[in-house]
């Protein structure tokens, strides 16, 4: 048997072994190939981002400290990432890529207006900052961090205050009630008297047979009877209404409550008290004169029919008169006489006339009356029209100018959002006290922001009104409310000084037996004296001077013996000698708190609004059309990305009956970019 021999067929198998195991090393080459594209193409999307956020906004960052990307539309945007991508595109290594502008495209786009975004930024920053610098605070140095606590007992006076001066303007509304029964009372008394002299008047002219002056006092006395049952009546509707007025005061008492501390809540009490004993006591003489409308009414019927029966007998004596005059001339050089019989007649009338007449008695109060010196009380009314007039001219500071009463701001077209914590909107604040304006008595370096703007920025912040003047004086008002309310709570917990206002009540504004009376007056009087020494202390804060939370003795200011002349003390200039205590400035700190507790989203937004504003007209590199709501804080982006295969040959795998595919594959990669405010 013959051998056949096959020379090449080793050559042939290792061929073919070689060539396999060559594909299968360069599959898997370029599979790791593959996967190392996509981690290269991510890279490079990142990249991309990272550059074009690098084109953070500068004017922005260097008069605020906050970082956020300017844009006009989203093509401009895809062309910046296809300039930034193009370097990884073109590098001509293993990775070849091709993406092209029109590849992008943005899922989410976050902008600064929108959100807690705002919010976000400053809170990286803040606390950083506030960590490393000290701020002077009750004219102490704090540690910033602290600031928040500090604060919070802060915030709870000036609810305490809000609540205190909503009671007391209803206080003051009832106190007017009070002084109008008085009046009343004082009218019904005074028409009881007239109504007894009248009476008596009229009852000595029956006795002289005087018919015509009868008529005249008893006309008289009907009419002040009217007037006094009708002043009954009203004083009747009067004392209802202010009864439900106490009832509608002490129900907001009690809703108030909850934001009042124990020492506001004994000053509303003591107040509450004197209402309740001044409806108590008029409730025994309501007892007294709600008869006198039906006394009344039975006595002018009487009074009418004696008026009558004296009106038909002086008619029967003059005509009897008149025909006895005529008799006797008829009968000349008679002795008849006309008065004959007729005086007797007369007489005896009158008598019975005057009988009739004593047989009633008219209503008499007999009870004690209050007298109230009205010139006194206009004159300590006048400080509450005060804040209705030029008040700011007032209190702010020899020589400093009032703020422009022109348009500088309005309401910001766009809403932020907040998420803030008590604790982060503390930061917050001060974020708004050293990067925006307020007043100052005087500008330094130190008082004007990185923007150099002038305005009352964060009272517009606090305010939301449409100028520096309206802002400031919405600022002052406030202040005038919570020195108020504090100077209040320290009147009615020293006992001195309540009796300092009983002394001033009975010497110059009322007189009266009634001690309940006077307990309502001095209510009153506490309040006017709690506000002349608040426009004391708002004029001190406007100096840059310091006024204590809560008085003393030795700090107190304004005597209540001259309340009368309290505007010449208030015009005098006079500063004030507190070393220690609250500056116009912790105020302003504490206002921001309170406000932000509430509506931390008002003030971001207002914050956005005035940081658009000064970098179009104040700062140093102005720019006239910028839009702040053009501007991202974070941006997601996808991007398909296009490849091809570089380690293996279509038609080698094709003869080898493998499909292999397309040559070219994408990618849908996706970056997202927000900005971390590294500037601590």
């Amino acid at each position: 048997m013959t051998k056949k021999s096959s020379p090449a067929s080793i050559t042939v198998f290792l061929s073919l072994s070689f060539v396999l195991i060559a594909a299968m090393i360069l599959t898997i080459t370029e599979a790791a190939r593959t996967s190392a594209q996509k981690y290269y193409m991510q890279t490079a999307l990142n990249s991309a981002m990272e550059s074009l956020f690098s084109e953070f906004h500068r004017p922005l960052w260097e008069n605020y400290r906050i970082y956020a990307l300017e844009y006009r539309d989203e093509a401009l945007l895809k062309e910046e990432l296809e300039n930034y991508i193009r370097p990884y595109k073109e590098a001509g290594n293993l990775f070849p890529m091709q993406v092209d502008k029109d590849d992008f495209s943005f899922s989410k786009k976050g902008p600064l207006t929108e959100n807690n975004h705002l919010e976000e930024e400053i809170l990286e920053y803040m606390p950083s900052l506030l960590a490393k610098d000290s701020i002077e605070y009750f004219g102490k140095k704090e540690n910033g961090t602290d600031i928040p606590a500090l604060l919070s007992e802060v915030s709870k006076k000036e609810k305490e205050a809000e609540s205190i001066q909503r009671l007391q303007e209803k206080y003051a509304l009832n106190h007017k009630e009070v002084e109008y029964l008085e009046d009343c009372l004082n009218d019904i008394d005074r028409f009881c008297k007239d109504a007894v002299s009248l009476h008596r008047r009229a009852q000595q002219r029956l006795e002289g047979h005087d018919a015509n002056l009868f008529l005249h006092f008893s006309s008289a006395l009907r009419g002040k009877l009217q007037q006094l049952k009708h002043k009954v009546e009203c004083y009747d509707k009067r004392a209802e209404l202010l009864k439900e007025k106490v009832e509608e005061l002490r129900s907001a008492f009690e809703a108030e409550k909850p934001n009042l501390e124990a020492d506001g809540i004994a000053a509303i009490e003591a107040q509450l008290k004197s209402y309740d004993d001044y409806l108590s006591t008029g409730g025994k003489i309501r007892k007294k004169i709600d008869a006198f409308p039906a006394q009344c009414e039975s006595l002018i019927p009487t009074i009418t029919a004696i008026e009558e029966s004296v009106k038909e007998f002086n008619e029967y004596v003059q005509k009897e008169r008149a025909r006895r005059r005529k008799d006797k001339e008829d009968h000349t050089g008679g002795s008849h006489d006309e008065e004959d019989g007729l005086q007797e007649e007369i007489a005896a009338f009158y008598a019975s006339t005057s009988s009739s007449w004593q047989s009633f008695s008219v209503p008499v109060y007999g009870e004690g009356t209050s007298s109230i010196n009205k010139k006194n009380k206009r004159i300590l009314e006048q400080f509450r029209t005060l804040g209705k007039k030029k008040l700011l001219e007032l209190l702010l500071p020899e020589g400093k100018e009032c703020p422009d009463n022109t348009e500088a701001y309005s309401s910001p077209l766009f809403s932020a959002g907040t998420s803030a914590n008590p604790v982060q909107i503390g930061f917050l604040g001060e974020y708004s006290l050293r990067y925006f304006h307020s007043y100052h008595k005087t500008e330094t370096g130190d008082t004007i922001p990185y923007s150099n703007a002038r305005g009352l920025e964060v009272e517009y912040l606090l305010h939301g009104k449409k100028s520096d003047y309206e802002n400031l004086s919405a600022q002052v008002a406030s202040l005038l409310a919570f020195r108020e309310a504090m100077n209040f709570i320290h009147i009615m917990s020293s006992t001195e000084k309540r009796q300092a206002v009983v002394e001033f009540v009975t010497s110059f504004l009322a007189i009266s037996a009634n001690p309940v009376v006077i307990a309502v007056f001095c209510s009153f009087v506490i309040g006017i004296w709690a506000f002349a020494q608040s426009l004391l202390d708002v004029k001190h804060l406007l100096n840059d001077e310091r006024v204590p939370l809560m008085h003393t003795l030795p700090s107190w200011e304004v005597s209540v013996d001259h309340l009368l002349d309290f505007l010449n003390q208030l015009t005098s200039g006079a500063k004030s000698e507190v070393q220690s205590g609250l500056s116009y400035t912790d105020y302003l700190r504490a206002t921001l708190f309170s406000k932000g507790i509430l509506s931390q989203d008002k003030i971001n937004s207002a914050m956005l609004f005035l940081m658009e504003k000064n970098i179009r007209t104040t700062v140093k590199e102005k720019e006239s059309a910028f839009q702040i709501q053009n501007c991202l804080y974070f941006l997601s982006t996808d991007a398909k990305i296009s490849s091809r295969h570089s380690l293996y040959h279509q038609g080698f795998l094709e003869m080898l009956g493998i499909n292999p595919g397309k040559a070219r594959y994408e990618n849908l990669l996706h970056s997202d970019y927000k900005y971390k405010n590294l500037s601590h």
